[in-house]
């Protein structure tokens, strides 16, 4: 009997090393850090890093704006997300998952009740007569049973484990594409709120261009009537007026349609978010917060903190424990089977009880014949891990181009600031002096309108480019990752709680 086991358990063992190695094989081909490492980043930035900043500002980026109803309209958008909602379903089913991949590693127990009475032989008789009876059958048996069954699958070949490594970076990425969610509700509400609230400044500007126009109309068309200007002028201001009051009108849509993007995000009812944008004064950058982070000079670590990499990370993990796990399942699977119980039986004249145990059986099954279906099935999950590997690749190159857009645009506005600063005071200057002039009689109001006119159009240059300023910086804090850390692990208290990013 010996020798009969020996012969069966050397090519089991034999079996276990060969499937063993090839494995091995299939996870150095398909081994997503080899992936990650072969991504190419470039060594540094090709474009300006802002400068005077502190890295640890990127955890408090939105508190740095000092503006109350900038949080509060955050707030308000991620508690009504429906992105952020589906990121809170994935955790769940996330956490569901790891659960499940964790159970396969320990044995599984089941508890089992049952109770029954019956009667194994009833009483019979010949002719429908009593004495003709020949068996007075058996009496009625109680049976009563408790037990706990256990089974476990031995996880000889590491399957198992790899499923439950997968379905924990798994966990990981839903709760970083639950910030990535809660980010990029804040970025869209923070730029909703800009537009809105510069669309308003620069609806004021146009408002004040349409009065210095109409200004100039009165003054042409006394001009006209005293015979020291041609009736064409007359018709040119009417004209300049119509443009100016079209732009108006066109900004106050603007400004309109900006207020009901922040309903839509918050669901805040339009007059009472109104009425909360006409209490607020808007904060404007200035000077202090010109820059309100410090980013790291070197690319590959920017795009490491970034939640949405994590998560394509992730998908590389789990697509290579797909490999394994449809390879091993062309392999023996080794189970264990046991119980113990308590047993209560009694019939007619006796009765017993005790303890009852089994221990087996140890049973090892392995597929015999199925065609081309382990081929086919591995070869789905090779081309489904190379997949992951290319949007992985893309996301990284994404990530990139987003980072260098960002800080193109804060540069570019930030150099125009001081251009445009130098171009309103030169501009103040000159309406100040064409003032004096007009005053001493040297001048005349049409003139006076013209350069305020010019002054009006710098400001909205510099309305323009504030705007570019604070838009870019929002941009810049989305693709920096908005403050996410793969290195920490985002508590349950947080998900209730709703704290802001």
């Amino acid at each position: 009997m010996q020798n009969k086991t020996t012969l069966f358990l050397i090519p089991l063992f034999c079996m276990s090393l060969n499937a063993c190695t090839a494995l091995k094989n299939l996870s150095q081909q398909h081994f997503p850090q080899n992936t990650i490492n072969t991504t190419k980043v470039a060594d540094r930035w090709q474009a300006t890093l802002p400068h005077g900043g502190n890295s640890a500002n990127l955890a408090q980026f939105w508190q740095q704006y000092q503006d109350p109803l900038l949080l509060k309209l955050i707030e308000a958008a991620q508690k009504e997300s429906s992105s952020i909602a589906t990121a809170n379903s994935r955790i769940a089913q996330a956490r569901a998952t790891r659960t499940q991949a964790n159970a396969a590693l320990t044995p599984t127990v089941d508890g089992s009740v049952s109770a029954s009475r019956s009667v194994q032989q009833p009483a019979t008789s010949i002719g429908g007569s009593q004495q003709g009876n020949i068996g007075g059958g058996s009496g009625a048996f109680n049976n009563a049973q408790i037990s706990a069954q256990a089974s476990w699958e031995l996880d000889i070949f590491g399957v198992n484990r790899g499923a439950f490594e997968a379905s924990k970076a798994q966990e990981n990425a839903t709760l970083a594409s639950w910030h990535e969610a809660r980010v990029s509700v804040a970025a869209e509400t923070a730029n909703a709120y800009f537009n809105q609230r510069f669309c308003s400044t620069q609806a004021n500007v146009l408002e004040a261009d349409v009065i210095s126009r109409t200004e100039t109309l009165r003054l042409t068309n006394i001009a006209v009537k005293a015979g020291f200007s041609a009736p064409a002028n007359s018709h040119l201001a009417e004209a300049s007026l119509a443009d100016a009051r079209q732009q108006r009108t066109a900004q106050m849509a603007q400004c309109d349609l900006e207020v009901k993007a922040l309903v839509a995000l918050t669901a805040i009812d339009e007059a009472t978010l109104r009425e909360k944008l006409n209490q607020q004064d808007f904060v404007r950058l200035h000077e202090s917060t010109n820059n309100l982070f410090t980013l790291n000079e070197i690319p590959a670590q920017v795009i490491a903190q970034r939640p949405d990499i994590y998560a394509a990370e992730a998908d590389l993990v789990s697509a290579a424990a797909d490999i394994q796990t449809t390879y091993a399942s062309s392999l023996p699977k080794v189970s264990l089977n046991g119980s113990i119980g308590w047993m209560w039986l009694s019939g007619s004249g006796f009765s017993t009880n005790g303890k009852t145990w089994s221990l087996g059986p140890i049973s090892i099954t392995f597929p015999i014949y199925h065609p081309g279906v382990k081929e086919a099935t591995l070869a789905s999950s090779e081309a489904k891990y190379e997949e992951k590997a290319s949007i992985y690749r893309s996301k990284v190159r994404t990530a990139v181009k987003e980072v260098e857009d960002a800080l193109v645009n804060l540069h570019s506005a930030h150099s125009r600031q001081a251009d445009i600063a130098q171009a309103i005071q030169s501009y103040q200057a000159s309406f100040d002096a064409m003032q004096t002039k007009v005053n001493a009689g040297f001048a005349n109001l049409i003139d006076l309108e013209d350069q305020r006119r010019v002054l009006l159009n710098a400001r909205t240059n510099a309305i323009n480019n504030q705007k570019q300023q604070a838009v870019a910086w929002v941009s810049l804090y989305r693709a920096a990752g908005g403050g996410w850390d793969k290195t920490e692990k985002l508590k349950i208290e947080q998900l209730e709680t709703g704290s802001t990013p």
